[in-house]
């Protein structure tokens, strides 16, 4: 029996690591794809865009299921879907208009430790020694990428970085949320319950802009990138996502984003983007203070 159960909790974490390196690779290329529709599109309509896309890649669970929607957990679902879709899609968008894409992704990074700190503060989660010293560290990292000074680089010259940093701080509420009261259901429905209202709300918003007026031959590729990115990279993503929450931990979900630097960096430099030497020091700071985060 002993042996049984070791080697199913070995397979669950085979599992999780390959979906974890499969859910870098989606949104580490999301920042890229974002990037590129900004040349026809605002950043409120990719990030509408984007999520209404996700919420129509759910519909059929969302009305074949309707009668087992628990109400009791409404204020989680909307939490969840405002702070772990909504907001950081329209952040992200915003953010791609100033900042590239690779050092958004590394900024992005900082997601863990805002899940070991939200989680201290606001669901009683305790923190080692060893991870304080990884925040620490995380911390640093993130400062020396901010205060990166090239040219392509952030500073607090560019506040467009600090959205990114925000948008972080909101996943860290998430994972919490997520985590600590959606955890026992069927992470397709947590998916789908998640991003149904927030996927209203960002279709209304972005019908009120001139977004119909912008669909045409020259902004069609662009178009089919931001419907891709909503239904697979926020769409499919979150139903992986929210499985390897419930197979592992709010932490190891989370660091998915120690990959998405190397993810996002690797795409950018491929599109063309510099890459200094600040930025991978500050990287190699936080990828030492998650490792920390994450030790035994």
């Amino acid at each position: 029996m002993n042996t049984s159960t070791t080697t199913t909790t070995q397979n669950k974490t085979i599992i999780a690591w390959l979906l974890l390196c499969l859910l870098a690779t989606m949104w580490g290329s999301s920042f890229i794809i974002m990037k590129k529709a900004l040349v026809a599109f605002t950043p409120v309509q990719i990030g509408a865009l984007r999520i209404m896309s996700a919420g129509l890649v759910f519909l059929p669970w969302i009305i074949s299921r309707r009668k087992e929607y628990p109400k009791e957990k409404t204020r989680y679902f909307l939490a969840s879907g405002f702070l772990g879709y909504l907001f950081p899609a329209f952040l992200f968008a915003l953010a791609g208009t100033r900042v590239n894409s690779s050092l958004i992704g590394a900024l992005n990074s900082c997601t863990p430790l805002f899940v070991l700190m939200v989680g201290a503060l606001f669901f009683q989660q305790i923190i080692k020694r060893w991870q304080a010293i990884g925040l620490v560290l995380g911390f640093i990292g993130s400062i020396v990428l901010i205060l990166s000074a090239s040219k392509d680089g952030l500073s607090f010259n560019n506040p467009y970085a600090l959205l990114v940093v925000l948008s972080a701080l909101m996943y860290g509420f998430n994972v919490n949320i997520t985590g600590k009261h959606l955890s026992t259901i069927n992470p397709v429905l947590v998916s789908a319950w998640t991003l149904c209202g927030v996927a209203i709300l960002a279709g209304i918003t972005l019908f009120t802009t001139d977004f119909l007026s912008r669909v045409n031959i020259q902004t069609l590729t662009p178009l089919l990138l931001v419907i891709l990115l909503g239904a697979i990279n926020s769409g499919i993503a979150a139903i992986i996502f929210n499985y390897i929450l419930q197979i592992a931990s709010p932490v190891f979900a989370s660091s998915v984003t120690y990959l998405i630097p190397v993810v996002a960096t690797m795409i950018g430099f491929l599109d063309g983007e510099p890459i200094s030497l600040y930025h991978y020091f500050g990287m190699s700071i936080i990828l030492v203070g998650v490792y920390l985060i994450n030790k035994k």
